[in-house]
């Protein structure tokens, strides 16, 4: 009975810089390393520009002191914000009301003599007061001249009230003392109106028949 043949060993040979799976595997890893490499430049691609760190109203003179730097990736659009590491204007204000940690536009950033608006004190129905806080957007509600009654005299009927303006913004309220929000002489709100409105506005101030304001849908409120 003849024997099976035995089968020659084959030697195991170093791999070649010819061998293609060896030149595909070198290639799949530089390419790795390159996508890693881009993917991290562009998640660390941010710059630093200024946020508002509390509520800023139009016409509100701004500085260092108003603001927080944040680090932001907006690609093109961070040109139209205002760089941390770039100079304040002296004496720049802004043209528009700003929330806590809204970034500053370079377009909010004007000389005070190129704003639009005024800030006016005037008495407000302290009811209307409850819910609001600087930067507040209301409508002004303004009371109607009192029909006179048959013998001349002014009426004590309560005052109807009518649309002044909308989309005003509050400044500043009325000092409390003791929680209680204060009335009467020295306790006016200050309001952010156009200039065109503030003498017509300031001519409504009666400590009798004060104005009332209406907080607008998605406006800031007071926080409790």
């Amino acid at each position: 009975m003849s024997s099976l043949p035995t089968p020659t060993a084959r030697r195991l040979t170093k791999p070649s810089w010819k061998d293609t799976r060896l030149l595909i595997g070198i290639l799949l890893v530089l390419l790795s390393v390159v996508v890693g490499a881009l993917a991290f430049r562009a998640a660390d691609d941010r710059v630093g520009v200024w946020a508002a760190s509390g509520s800023l109203t139009p016409g509100e003179t701004i500085s260092e002191g108003d603001l927080k730097r944040v680090d932001v990736q907006l690609g093109e659009g961070a040109a139209t914000y205002v760089r941390s590491d770039q100079a304040l204007p002296e004496g720049a204000v802004v043209d528009r009301a700003l929330r806590p940690g809204e970034l500053l536009p370079r377009s909010a950033v004007v000389s005070p003599l190129d704003l639009e608006v005024q800030r006016v004190p005037v008495r407000v129905d302290p009811v209307s007061l409850t819910n609001l806080t600087k930067g507040s957007r209301v409508t002004v509600l303004a009371p109607q001249p009192p029909e006179p009654t048959q013998d001349g005299r002014r009426s004590d009927a309560p005052p109807t009230y009518e649309v002044f303006a909308r989309r005003v913004t509050v400044h500043a309220l009325p000092r409390t003392s003791g929680g209680v929000m204060g009335s009467g002489t020295g306790s006016a709100a200050i309001l952010v109106v156009p200039k065109d409105l503030v003498a017509e506005l300031l001519s409504l101030d009666d400590d009798d028949r004060p104005i009332k304001l209406v907080i607008e849908a998605g406006s800031p409120e007071k926080q409790d």
